[in-house]
């Protein structure tokens, strides 16, 4: 392999012929830029990569479109691969897709399509030689590519650029500049909000794209900055914008961006939209020509009449694009459909605030329920969630919140690592309408005990349930504790408790807990036989700690709280389950103990709360799995 140095770039770049195609692997910066510029106005492919990008995936692309040449800091090489490809001559750029849904595609587009949009964008943002515009963004994404590196180029508007952003180095550098606009995404958006610099005096307003800005943060740039902020939409596949929303005054920004899901605007000159079944398609001139040697990809998403399908759901809200998130990502919660997106909106208006997401939860009875995962908001802040919102969470991770590099959650990943499990409500219900007729027989006959006060006063009116199945041990259990609650504990009862406490936690519906929690530890890659209700179990060598528990005892009334009790040899006064930490505590503490990752999956029936699994997980060698008793 021959090299040039990094100063000789664009003179040995134009000893390439047309059409070549160059890989390019360079730190963000002006380097990057000239070596994109030289191979735009050479009329070469740029295939731009990330700068992280390993060695081997390098060369796999590079042989993958038999570039005849890499750039990176060192200077051009010329990689010997023969450049015999086909290809069409207008082709401009070849932009491989994170990966982050699938396989990386490589995303072909061509120099009409480029320039195409270029013009456009600029013309919408009024980019010219007197209007100076800059950007913070890495040059290899479609987005600072396109808009704030060709747009300047073509219209000769001054460019500055942030190779790594700072948020008040930023601004100043546009206020040195002069700038009148400028990029960013949402992901920076929240840095530059937390140091708060002066605003550029020139500058008008700051352009966002590349993930959903939500109201929330729109919220608090409002508060700093006002209504300088314009958002837009697009996809790699469309060449960046699509859409980009009007400026708006004050009040119409409240409107828009506060009050509602902040919409990403109206569609770019000779841009169609059409909604089908609330997915997102659109069709422009700025079209890609295709996925690099993947036609049936190809074909998928782009139809005959050139339509994209672009996978986001969507609505019009006064002739504005709202997006609702990913068609894969959308909660399809037993027949009822759930944006994510609208989700995030309602747990927002319950309080909950700073990072999150909503994400889908495979549940076998629903086929998928709500899960959140949260950042660094306290644990009480998502219990009072939990407690209030409309739509609560059925898992709830703290810690492991996956973003694209532009800030998009990748929530697909983040809730395949959830489970949840719901229960028969009529038979649940049957059930604490049983326990609770005995709890009020036994409280008659003179039995004090905590447990069974607040079971038959949170059941009082029930009818007692109907005649059960034999499968059920817990009935049966129930009824002998109706039997033998003011008998003096002999060997004989001994022997009879221990028999029915080992068929209530091997029975329905104490075994759903330890299923549940097999589940949970399969979803993190530890195979292990159900794990016992109320044990710990520290798996793969301490990695993961999973426990089933049941629900809080200071909350409603839980049938098996008693019955437990009653079969642990408790039947006076208070139990030993009043001094269990619930789950919330039991999350904080392992939040202290230093787990990044902690959650809990919770087991249902209806309304009811039957406690679930607390998991946390880490690195930690050993060389053994056990099971412990329960901890705090």
């Amino acid at each position: 392999m021959t090299s040039a140095k990094t100063s000789t770039v664009p003179g040995a770049l134009a000893e390439l012929p047309a059409g070549t195609r160059v890989v390019i692997r360079m730190p963000n910066g002006r380097g990057l830029a000239d070596t994109l510029l030289a191979c735009f106005d050479l009329r070469l492919v740029a295939v731009p990569l990330h700068p992280r990008t390993t060695g081997r995936a390098v060369a796999d692309i590079a042989e993958r479109v038999s570039a005849a040449a890499l750039v990176d800091v060192d200077g051009l090489h010329r990689t010997g691969l023969p450049d015999v490809h086909e290809a069409p001559d207008d082709l401009a750029f070849i932009m491989f897709t994170s990966g982050s849904t699938g396989p990386q595609k490589g995303v072909m587009l061509s120099r009409h399509a480029v320039l195409g949009n270029a013009t456009r964008t600029a013309a919408l943002h009024g980019l010219a030689p007197d209007r100076p515009h800059g950007t913070c963004l890495p040059l290899y994404h479609c987005n600072a590519l396109v808009m704030s590196l060709l747009g300047t180029h073509i219209t000769g508007t001054p460019l500055t650029q942030q190779a790594a952003f700072d948020p008040e180095g930023y601004f100043a550098a546009l206020d040195a500049a002069g700038a009148r606009t400028a990029s960013i995404v949402p992901a920076l958006l929240s840095d530059l909000l937390e140091d708060g610099p002066d605003w550029p005096e020139s500058l008008e307003y700051l352009i966002t794209a590349a993930a959903p800005l939500t109201s929330d943060l729109a919220r608090r740039f409002h508060r700093r900055y006002g209504p300088r902020l314009r958002q837009g939409y697009g996809l790699t596949e469309a060449v960046n914008f699509s859409f980009t929303m009007p400026r708006l005054d004050d009040a119409g920004f409240r409107e828009q961006y506060l009050e509602h899901v902040p919409p990403v605007g109206a569609p770019l000159p000779d841009t169609e939209l059409r909604l089908e079944s609330g997915e997102v398609w659109i069709r422009t001139p700025d079209l890609m020509t295709g996925y690099w040697q993947d036609s049936r990809t190809t074909a998928a998403t782009v139809t005959e009449d050139g339509w994209l399908r672009t996978g986001d759901l969507g609505e019009l809200r006064d002739g504005l694009l709202v997006l609702r998130g990913r068609a894969g990502e959308r909660v399809n919660r037993g027949g009822e459909k759930h944006y994510p997106l609208d989700i995030e909106q309602g747990w927002r208006r319950a309080g909950l605030s700073g990072r999150f997401a909503a994400v889908p939860v495979d549940e076998p009875s629903l086929g998928q329920d709500i899960g959140l995962i949260a950042t660094d908001q306290p644990v009480v802040a998502v219990r009072e969630l939990y407690e209030r919102a409309p739509l609560r969470p059925s898992a709830v991770q703290f810690g492991g919140f996956l973003a694209t590099s532009t800030g998009k959650p990748q929530r697909k990943a983040m809730g395949r690592a959830l489970t949840a499990r719901r229960l028969a409500s009529a038979r649940y219900e049957r059930l604490l309408r049983h326990a609770a007729s005995t709890a009020r027989d036994l409280l008659r006959s003179g039995a004090r005990h905590h447990g069974l006060r607040a079971l038959a006063a949170e059941a009082d009116g029930r009818p007692e349930a109907e005649s059960r199945g034999e499968e059920d041990a817990v009935f049966g259990a129930l009824d002998f504790m109706r039997k033998h609650w003011h008998d003096e504990d002999g060997a004989e009862l001994s022997r009879a408790k221990a028999h029915w406490h080992t068929a209530l936690l091997t029975g329905w519906p104490l075994a759903e807990h330890a299923e549940l929690a097999a589940a949970v530890a399969a979803r993190h890659g530890h195979e292990t036989p159900p794990v016992p209700f109320g044990s710990e179990a520290r798996l793969g060598g301490g990695t993961l700690l999973v426990l089933p528990h049941g629900p809080a005892a200071d909350g409603p009334a839980w049938p098996l709280g008693p019955l437990l009790a009653f079969l642990n040899g408790a039947t006076e006064g208070a139990t030993e389950e009043d001094g269990e930490p619930d789950r919330w505590t039991r999350l904080t503490r392992l939040r202290d103990r230093g787990f990044p990752t902690t959650g809990c999956s919770v087991l249902r029936a209806g309304r009811h709360d039957l406690g679930g699994v607390l998991w946390a997980q880490q690195p930690a060698p050993g060389p053994t799995d056990e099971h412990t008793g329960a901890t705090g």
